[in-house]
């Protein structure tokens, strides 16, 4: 299936979770450091469409933010780690910012800026302990932002979010 016909089709029809891999397209990993690394997609849920973008140190998704415009837009912190307290139980933190631009942004604000408070908050004593790179964290982020804002040029205007501008 071409990845624009996938685009349109969308997965609201599925009636179990899809898997990563058919939910993440035309994924790009940007390292950071050894164990560190960005994942940045286009992403199709039930429940919105755009840019993301995870981040993994030693193998673990700490965060993933699903840059969906307003209302939709959202972002997960040590995602894994609560799936296994609390079954069934979705934790988004949605964010206030209206467009994907913006909520682009947002996410290379809290990557450059909040980053090791989230890995300090995560139950693996391997990722509370990783000390990162600043420096090279701020040059995968800013190609992380340029390939987001990519993405949302090059998606057709009927496959991005509503309130997503084109370039």
């Amino acid at each position: 299936m071409s990845w624009r016909r996938w685009l349109r089709r969308g997965l609201g029809a599925r009636s179990s979770p899809p898997s990563a891999s058919r939910i993440r397209k035309d994924v790009l990993r940007y390292e950071i450091q050894p164990q560190a690394y960005l994942e940045v997609f286009w992403k199709v849920l039930p429940i919105g469409r755009g840019p993301a973008v995870s981040l993994f140190v030693h193998g673990e998704e700490v965060l993933k933010f699903d840059c969906f415009g307003e209302g939709r837009g959202h972002y997960h912190v040590n995602e894994r780690q609560w799936s296994r307290r609390m079954p069934g139980v979705v934790q988004r933190l949605y964010l206030p910012e209206k467009t994907v631009e913006a909520q682009i942004e947002r996410t290379l604000f809290e990557l450059t800026t909040n980053l090791s408070v989230y890995c300090q908050q995560n139950d693996d004593p391997r990722i509370r302990q990783f000390v990162i790179d600043r420096e090279r964290v701020q040059e995968a982020v800013q190609r992380m932002r340029a390939t987001m804002l990519d993405y949302m040029r090059r998606v057709p205007a009927i496959d991005r979010p509503p309130n997503a501008t084109k370039d």
